[in-house]
């Protein structure tokens, strides 16, 4: 029996489609000029918004709260290493494994509290986090550079990374962006060598930097450096580049503000003007006419700066002093006109209503492009318990994201290149690590923990926690890790020992209600 008859997926496509936005000629999109680009073209002005976004951070405080906000919740005071070795896989038993892997956890956070991973030296491990989120938020990207500065004094390891900034990462002087270098075959797109499958395979970072004197005038031959990604005999990274891809064939980061650059300069502009209007509201000065005295100097608008502005030029009396070159607005200021002079006050009527709920609607815009909630990036909890609470959990769905990126393209790698050399050192002893990935895999497992969640009301969550463990919803493990960004293993060894001690001392053992139960004591003997 046959069955029924192929039915066509459709017919010949009209070039008009349903979509209202594919139609140029409606009236909301008239003079709307968008074009498709790759994500490499659409990057074409990278350095622009580079500069802009520094200059926002470092020079707005929206701006400034923008980049510091993800970076204190997700790295607060660092992501730290837990090794989760394979035991099943490199022949461990269970206590063995686990024996090495808190050594190795104590060994790698004392790395990580020291300077030792930095090459400059001046910035722990942790603080290196910071640094790399920083300029992957500000900058789109970070460079990382692996180095073995075994000629510094004082150093207990030798892998350390010295940071690059996105403005060294350029193509070699002639290149043409997208095209093929010569010798290798390979694309280089604004500073990545990609090979064809478009994975980054080396950096050409300029040797020195882009606003030196030789930098400012013209490029030169030669003045990048080729830097692999990966060491041909060890296979561990060399240098990374840090970044956040959004689109395929991405070569380059974007910064976090890009989005909103343009509204955050309409934001300072509007604050350091109704600012600066509130201030010469307040200002009082006393301005009385006395016959025969001289004009007022005029002010010089055509001076360099803004305190040349301020401060007349002078020239306008005529008694030889210097009172001219001293005149300007300012609190208690006392002016002498002529009799004949006119005073023309004006009020402007400040403070101005309509400025605080117009700055909240684009603050509450720009915390949406950035995914950090107004009441965190404003640090502004006044509203109910139920609206902090969710500001802050929405939030950490973000954070946790962050954190998970951070740990893939950071943080495990320069854990991998650290445990590396410990192996060929020979202070671990990991059959196999050099020479089969497989066993270096297992034996390189690990994970990293942050900071825990900002607690509204502890007592209330708490009960919620017990009833998430006790359904089995939550493990023991998830709840510490997201408390407190703890060890739940770790705290189960140490709670033993204090109990421990506890009853050693004859002290009363907590409960969970916070209070005590009094420690068993011995019956007095009978007298005979």
């Amino acid at each position: 029996m046959s069955g029924p008859p192929p039915v066509q997926p459709g017919g010949v496509i009209s070039p008009r489609g349903g979509y209202h936005a594919g139609h140029r000629e409606r009236r909301g999109l008239r003079g709307w000029i968008a074009r498709l680009r790759s994500a490499n073209q659409d990057n074409a002005q990278l350095n622009n918004v580079v500069a802009y976004s520094r200059d926002a951070a470092m020079n707005m405080p929206m701006g400034a709260a923008a980049i510091e906000r993800p970076i204190t919740f997700t790295i607060g005071t660092g992501l730290m290493a837990i090794p989760e070795i394979d035991g099943k896989a490199v022949g461990l038993s269970a206590e063995a494994a686990a024996a090495l892997n808190r050594q190795i956890a104590s060994d790698y956070d004392e790395y990580m509290s020291s300077t030792d991973p930095d090459a400059e030296r001046t910035a722990t491990g942790y603080e290196l986090q910071e640094i790399v989120m920083r300029g992957v938020l500000e900058s789109g990207d970070i460079a990382s550079l692996r180095c073995w500065p075994d000629s510094q004094i004082g150093r207990f390891s030798f892998t350390a990374w010295r940071l690059i900034e996105a403005d060294r990462i350029v193509s070699p002087t002639g290149h043409i962006d997208g095209a093929r270098l010569n010798g290798t075959g390979n694309v280089c797109v604004a500073g990545i060598e990609v090979d064809e499958y478009s994975a980054p395979v080396a950096l050409h970072i300029l040797r020195t930097s882009p606003d030196s004197f030789a930098g400012r005038i013209s490029r030169m031959a030669n003045d990048t450096v080729r830097v692999p990604l990966w060491g041909e005999k060890s296979g561990m990274p060399t240098a990374m580049h840090v970044m956040s891809r959004k689109r395929p064939e991405q070569a380059r980061g974007v910064p976090l503000l890009a989005p909103v650059i343009e509204l955050l300069g309409q934001v300072s502009t509007l604050t350091q003007a109704e600012l600066f209007a509130a201030v010469m509201t307040s200002t009082l000065a006393i301005i009385y006419k006395s016959a025969g005295a001289g004009a007022l100097p005029e002010a010089d608008y055509g001076a360099d700066s803004d305190e040349a502005r301020l401060v007349s030029g002078g020239g306008a009396y005529t008694d030889g002093g210097d009172r001219g070159s001293n005149i300007r607005l300012e609190p208690g200021a006392v002016l002498e006109i002529d009799n004949d002079a006119e005073v023309d006050m004006k009020s402007p009527g400040r403070p101005n209503p309509a400025f605080d709920p117009f700055f909240l609607a684009l603050t509450r815009q720009i915390a949406a492009a950035i995914e950090v909630p107004f009441e965190v990036l404003m640090l502004h909890f006044t509203a109910s318990y139920s609206a902090s609470r969710a500001a802050l959990e929405v939030f950490y769905l973000t954070v946790q994201r962050r954190r998970g990126w951070m740990e893939s393209h950071w943080c495990a790698p320069s854990y991998r290149t650290w445990l590396h050399e410990q192996v060929v050192r020979g202070i671990y002893n990991m059959p196999g690590f050099l020479t089969n990935p497989a066993r270096r895999q297992a034996w390189s497992k690990v994970r990293h923990r942050g900071d825990g969640k900002i607690s509204l009301d502890p007592a209330r969550e708490a009960k919620a926690l017990e009833v998430h463990e006790a359904h089995g919803w939550s493990t023991g493990a998830q709840i510490t890790a997201g408390l407190n960004g703890g060890d739940y293993d770790s705290n189960i060894t140490t709670r033993i020992a204090e109990h421990k001690r506890f009853v050693e001392g004859g002290l009363p053992i907590p409960n969970a209600n916070g209070g005590g139960t009094t420690a068993p004591t011995e019956e007095p003997q009978k007298e005979n």
